[in-house]
């Protein structure tokens, strides 16, 4: 069994697609917030900050798989 649970269930490639498409999706709301706080007299869309709220929080649970999956110098996990 690998050191890591999920990559007894999502191989390199699959965790590869989702961490691009999770920075993707990133990009579409943080462009979106952008867009909307620099035009005068226009708020931000409720959808918006709740998007972005979601996905700040769920860049948590991101990161530390992606941590997981880091190996040290030595080739240990």
């Amino acid at each position: 069994m690998a050191s890591n649970p999920l990559e007894d269930i999502f191989g390199a490639n699959v965790r590869g697609i989702v961490y691009a498409a999770f920075a993707l999706v990133g990009l579409v709301i943080g462009s979106l917030q952008a867009a909307y706080t620099s035009l005068p007299d226009t708020e931000v869309p409720t959808f918006v900050t709740v998007a972005l709220a979601v996905y700040a929080y769920l860049g948590i649970a991101l990161g530390f798989t992606a941590a997981s999956n880091v190996k040290n110098k030595r080739g240990e996990s």
